[in-house]
């Protein structure tokens, strides 16, 4: 199984990548978002479907992915956020739904779950 962006596909580091996968697709999302969207809640499952996906892409657990993934979080954010400044639909749409200021409470729960995310 791959995942490929392609809105922001750029050369770059695996982490950067992984990071950002899990945190779309782990979810690494607040219990109150994962629970709105039917989602398992709790750390202890994001730990295990972490681990699962780090394991498939043969990288061991470090906080350094986790720094990465903040790291990209933060920079996907700010593109859309340009993008909406320049008046595109789609991201215009994001701005004004709020989801674009989730960005900020998702970075908030990584890092504040990011050791034990990659604790084995």
């Amino acid at each position: 199984m791959a995942f490929i962006d392609w809105d922001a596909a750029a050369p770059g580091p695996r982490s950067w990548d992984l990071g950002f996968v899990a945190w779309r697709w782990v979810p690494f999302w607040r219990d109150e978002k994962c629970e709105a969207h039917g989602l398992p809640t709790g750390v202890r499952d994001k730990v295990r479907r972490f681990q699962l996906l780090l394991d498939a892409y043969g990288i061991a657990p470090e906080i350094g992915i986790m720094q990465l993934g903040i790291e990209r979080v933060r920079q996907m954010q700010q593109h859309m956020r340009d993008l909406a400044a320049t008046g595109s639909a789609w991201e215009v749409e994001l701005e004004r739904r709020g989801v674009l200021d989730e960005g900020a409470l998702e970075i908030a729960w990584m890092k504040e779950h990011a050791a034990e995310l990659v604790r084995r």
